[in-house]
């Protein structure tokens, strides 16, 4: 049986709401009795907290980022203040590195590699070092490449989609370049970010597939709807252009013209968006059938998913960039609950459902299409009931922390064992 591992994990914010995936995934790693440690550049919120921080104190096991001073003189101060904090418990030579003016020169005088380093210098043995996103995963990249990072250490990096835009390849070849030769393994959420990071750098023969995943026992049906007066839509994600919600409420609108004045629709999230959806539930009169209801911790997401009736998802790709949802963890979480799915074709949502079994499949800005599911399953209660068991049996089978668990682990021993 392989041995417990230890593992650093760094992101760029920590907690964030909108990225529950990277907490469940620490603490499924941690169930399985591996050492996780957790790197932050900054700080985030917490006036929502996700449940999961709490099983295993998560926010006692952050260590911050602690950025320098602008101010020379207190950038020295900052220096001395760590040195003697850490005088008994820091790895010296790693240290001496950091300040080697004849090296690494301005980076070196400036203390900034002191400063963007020091977070490993006391713990340098770590077996992996998981850094999720592009952006973050070069700077731990460039640090190694620097010595900072013993050789021994594997780096595996995660790119979740805004990190990889479409239109931005050129870009990318020089900004990620450092991070393509020091990574030793790399994960995507879908087959569609394969394809971009594939086209960017097509020699790459380490790119893993690993969808981000969820507890299917939280996210689980306790109760049956009950109110069957009205047909209940939800729609989970932060009010930007690129999710759509202006879109949603434009479905609605057409169901009420069509005459299913009992559909409502429940907005979950907050945006950019707020002020123009807003202006548009009232130019369309419906304040009485489309609520948007806010930021929500996950407790309170799955009751409102308990009263629904199936999740709408209406994404486009960015016309400007070319952008598009790379998974939606929101769609595997609404048929975690047994609720069909209705979502565009774009991006990577297309890999999240079987089309016409556990939800459908509708072309991108095609709102009569996305009228015509909704009405099938308003029309046809057994077809709603029937996508809605094999929506969670779909995502116990795929998606499900536990088996996604497996999968990272297997390939986090098959990169330290690698020479």
């Amino acid at each position: 049986m392989p041995r417990p591992l230890k593992i650093a994990v760094v992101v760029g914010v920590f907690p964030v709401v909108s990225q529950t995936f990277i907490i469940n995934q620490i603490n499924t790693l941690i169930d399985a009795g591996h050492q996780v440690s957790i790197y932050a550049y900054r700080k985030g919120t917490k006036n929502i907290v996700h449940h999961s921080l709490n099983k295993h104190h998560l926010l006692d096991r952050v260590i911050y980022f602690e950025k320098h001073h602008n101010y020379k003189l207190m950038r020295i101060f900052q220096y001395k203040k760590w040195i003697i904090k850490n005088i008994f418990v820091v790895k010296w030579l790693a240290f001496f590195k950091s300040i080697n003016v004849f090296k690494y020169g301005k980076e070196a005088l400036s203390l900034g590699l002191f400063f963007e380093s020091q977070w490993f210098l006391k713990h340098t043995d770590f077996d992996v070092i998981h850094t999720h996103f592009g952006q973050n995963a070069r700077r731990i990249a460039y640090l190694k490449s620097l010595g900072f990072i013993p050789n021994k250490t594997k780096l595996v990096t995660t790119f979740h989609g805004y990190d990889l835009k479409p239109n931005n390849t050129e870009f990318y070849k020089n900004k990620y370049a450092i991070l393509f030769k020091q990574s030793n393994a790399f994960t995507v959420n879908t087959i569609y970010l394969k394809n971009i990071l594939n086209e960017l750098q097509p020699q790459l023969n380490n790119i893993h597939l690993l969808p981000v995943g969820l507890d299917t026992t939280y996210f689980k049906r306790q109760h049956l709807k009950t109110d069957s007066t009205y047909f209940d839509l939800v729609f989970c994600g932060r009010l930007i252009a690129l999710k759509a919600p202006d879109i949603a409420i434009d479905i609605i609108h057409e169901l009420h013209k069509l005459g299913y004045t009992q559909v409502r629709l429940h907005i979950i999230g907050t945006g950019t968006m707020q002020t123009q959806l807003e202006d548009k539930i009232k130019v369309f009169n419906l304040e009485a059938s489309v609520f948007l209801v806010g930021d929500l911790i996950q407790r309170d997401i799955i009751q409102l998913y308990e009263q629904a009736d199936a999740f709408l998802f209406p994404g486009i790709k960015l016309p400007e960039t070319g952008l598009a949802e790379t998974q939606g963890l929101v769609l595997q979480e609404a048929q975690a609950m047994e609720l069909p799915v209705i979502v565009s074709d774009v991006g990577g949502m297309k890999y999240g459902l079987i089309p016409n079994e556990t939800g459908f499949l509708i072309q991108e800005k095609n709102s009569l299409a996305f009228v015509k599911a909704i009405e099938s399953l308003i029309l046809n209660p057994d077809l709603k009931k029937e996508m809605g068991s094999k929506a969670r049996a779909y995502v116990c089978d795929h998606f499900d922390n536990e088996i996604l668990r497996t999968k990272l682990v297997y390939l986090y021993n098959k990169v330290v064992a690698s020479a």
